[in-house]
């Protein structure tokens, strides 16, 4: 049998073994959305790989599984600014779905990396003496740099099928993350929706 490989998406490299790839179980989705993280929101794309952790037997499939997920959003201090932040995410998830279409809940844990590109600085505002002043200090994930941290959370969604290995999905993700030390807002959430394709080895 042929070794089904994802080049194009990050899991290639990661998931393209024979005894993945020949699982008849074995799904992939993608899809776009919307992010919202640090009281800012933006354009966001997720992808997974899910592979049964036992054969499925009545209504209930659990699985296991890698993500991937990226996001481009506005800065809260600074929506202005057209370059804005970008949050990358890479980990596992455990599933339960309700069927093959249907229901399905996902508990994923992430490693996630959010970068504030270099930007030109505004000049400073003029006081009331006429001196100019600097401008006020950015909360912590608003600096420019980046930072590596981590999250996990909870998705609910819902599937539908479009035809025999192929099915439309939409999905929330609530996520608690923990980024950087000084931020006091560890709450993230986004929606998806795109198709999932169910692979089989017959």
């Amino acid at each position: 049998m042929r070794t089904i490989s994802f080049s194009p998406v990050l899991f290639g490299m990661v998931f393209c073994s024979p005894a993945w790839a020949q699982d008849p179980g074995m799904q992939f989705g993608a899809g776009l959305g919307y992010a919202r993280m640090f009281d800012a929101g933006g354009v966001s794309f997720t992808a997974a790989v899910d592979r049964p952790v036992a054969p499925q037997s009545g209504k209930l499939r659990h699985a296991v599984g890698g993500t991937f997920w990226y996001a481009h959003t506005d800065i809260a201090s600074n929506p202005a600014d057209p370059q804005g932040r970008e949050i990358l995410g890479v980990g596992v998830r455990y599933s339960l779905g309700f069927g093959p279409t249907g229901l399905f809940l996902a508990l994923p844990v992430q490693l996630l990396h959010s970068s504030v590109p270099d930007r030109p600085i505004l000049d400073a505002s003029t006081g009331r003496h006429g001196i100019p002043e600097p401008p006020p200090e950015p909360p912590a994930e608003d600096r420019l740099g980046s930072a590596w941290g981590w999250g996990a959370g909870l998705e609910l969604g819902f599937r539908v099928a479009l035809a025999a290995q192929l099915s439309a999905q939409t999905s929330v993700q609530g996520l608690y993350q923990d980024i950087y030390a000084e931020s006091r807002d560890h709450g993230a959430w986004n929606w998806h929706a795109g198709l999932t394709y169910h692979f089989s080895a017959e």
